[in-house]
């Protein structure tokens, strides 16, 4: 697997947990590894899970090094099959009431044992005797995903296998997601699954007594010096996140990224983390409260503009977009633009709409609409997805776009048994609009388009939603249209809840009272 799912292998479409054994430790443990399915086929389920059966491992070796290393520490005992736990000695019982791990070794895990097997220098029984503690540690670890108990050691067993009362980040981070709400919060998920492995790099897999307010200030300090899409150039530069920042970048991540991504990931966790953890040593005092972006970034520098109308022209009425129009191999080129400016709708919005189910006619009001939203069924190669609950919304179809001719693309797609609207743009990662964002972006540099300037920047896609609400807005008289662009705006989602969606007609009115000032052929 790869950096970013450790301690994972796919066999089949099962996902295991696999670890290596350290070299000093195999003549003791009797392997070179362990392995255990996780019986699920779920990447989002087997990453938090293999997270915290690491921890678990991980702390076993460290204790087995440690007491390896005591002139004085005792030949481990061994274990007899025909031991049974005493139900009258309390000692014998784990915080849950349950039987201890040590006291499971009856519990075979036949998968855990690798077929690489090596010669070693303890004694059968000592390796009997500490492998089978480990594997029952693991298996433990395993059942109690959900509600992990770090305090938990192996009872009985040899010295060198107790587990550190104090949990480790990568044990409650694994935690935390593995008990996120992933149906509810699908977007945020998606932040915390890229945020938290970074704090873990970052601070590094302490025992969460041992973590400092210095350490999550240190992580923002960070941040300051990454460059936008990390990721993608740790990969290219085969570089460490550490490594990267200590590089030169000519751009670096913004305010406004820092607050809305990285700080309100970090608030969360730490909020959720203090409630289930502090008994186990996490610190209460943790927080982000005061943390200042002190980067060389300005807060919205990178926003971009709306169309001009000389520019609106230029876009739709030039020579390139009478060519698409032309081709119907192209038609993915000339209407991607077209509802983009008709609706505001963001541009990954635009491209998981799957004909079949996504753009339909009311039986009342015979209006065609777009259904924005992330029920229905989409391409198997992507996940769909909508910012929030208040960009889940239907958008009338403007009767341009009619007249234009795209309820005949839509059909021709329809018989295609396409779930994307433009499948000639190829899924990347998940998402639907990879490529054609990025078509689009380099569309506007052919033709001229395209500015740099900070705070007004034209670029690409997100330009056509500022471009209708601009348009509205200096209407007269003026026009409220971001039921339509799904803007969350200043009323909460509360109140919205209570009120709930605007009617179709009347957002079809709002709609067709936007002027965009194009005359389109």
């Amino acid at each position: 697997m790869s950096r970013q799912s450790p301690y994972l292998q796919r066999r089949g479409d099962t996902f295991s947990f696999r670890i290596a054994v350290p070299s000093e430790l195999r003549p003791m443990v009797g392997g070179r590894e362990f392995i255990k399915s996780l019986q699920t086929t779920d990447k989002q389920i087997a990453i938090p899970l293999a997270l915290r059966l690491a921890a678990t491992a991980k702390q076993l070796f460290n204790q087995l090094k440690i007491n390896m290393s005591k002139p004085s520490n005792p030949q481990p005992q061994p274990f007899k099959k025909k031991d049974k736990l005493s139900p009258d000695n309390k000692d014998e019982l784990d915080e849950d009431g349950g039987i201890s791990i040590g006291f499971t070794f009856e519990m075979e895990l036949d998968e855990f044992r690798s077929p690489k097997r090596i010669k070693v220098q303890a004694e059968p029984h000592e390796q009997e005797a500490v492998n089978s503690a480990i594997k029952t540690a693991l298996e433990h670890a395993a059942t109690h995903s959900q509600h992990p108990n770090p305090t938990s050691t192996v009872k009985n067993a040899p010295e060198a296998v107790k587990i550190d009362s104090s949990p480790t980040l990568e044990t409650v981070i694994g935690g935390f997601l593995n008990s996120y709400q992933q149906d509810r919060k699908q977007d945020m998920f998606r932040k915390h699954k890229t945020v938290l492995p970074m704090l873990l790099e970052t601070v590094g897999n302490k025992y969460i007594a041992e973590l400092k307010q210095a350490d999550i200030n240190g992580f923002f300090a960070l941040l300051e010096k990454l460059p936008p899409r990390w990721p993608d150039e740790c990969r290219k530069r085969k570089l460490t996140i550490k490594g990267l920042a200590e590089l030169e970048h000519p751009e670096t991540l913004g305010p406004k990224t820092i607050e809305d991504t990285y700080k309100a990931c970090i608030r969360a966790f730490l909020k959720v983390a203090k409630k289930d953890w502090q008994d186990q040593g996490f610190p209460t005092t943790l927080t982000t409260d005061g943390i200042e972006y002190k980067g060389k970034r300005e807060e919205g520098e990178n926003k971009q503009r709306a169309f001009t109308q000389k520019e609106l022209e230029r876009l739709f009425k030039g020579p390139e977009m009478a060519a698409f129009a032309a081709n119907p191999e192209q038609a993915h080129y000339y209407w991607l633009p077209h509802i983009g400016l008709f609706t505001g709708a963001r541009v990954n919005e635009i491209c998981q709409l799957n004909p079949q189910t996504d753009i339909l006619k009311d039986s009342e009001t015979g209006i065609w609409y777009f259904w924005i939203n992330e029920e229905t069924e989409g391409d198997d190669r992507i996940s769909k997805r909508t910012k929030n609950k208040v960009s889940r919304r239907n958008v009338p179809i403007h009767s341009t776009l009619q007249r234009l001719g795209f309820l005949t693309y839509l059909e021709q797609v329809k018989k295609q048994k396409s779930k994307l609207l433009f499948p000639a743009w190829k899924p990347m990662r998940g998402k639907a609009s990879a490529e054609a964002e990025k078509w689009f972006r380099q569309f506007l540099k052919d033709i001229g388009l395209r500015d740099e300037k900070r705070g007004g920047r034209l670029v690409g896609m997100h330009a056509f939603r500022h471009t209708l609400l601009n348009r509205a807005s200096n209407a007269n008289p003026p026009i409220n249209a971001e039921s339509i662009t799904g803007h969350a705006g200043e009323k909460t989602a509360i109140m919205r809840g209570y009120e709930g969606e605007l009617s179709l007609e009347n957002k079809s009115r709002i709609l067709e009272a936007v002027p965009f000032g194009v005359s389109f052929e």
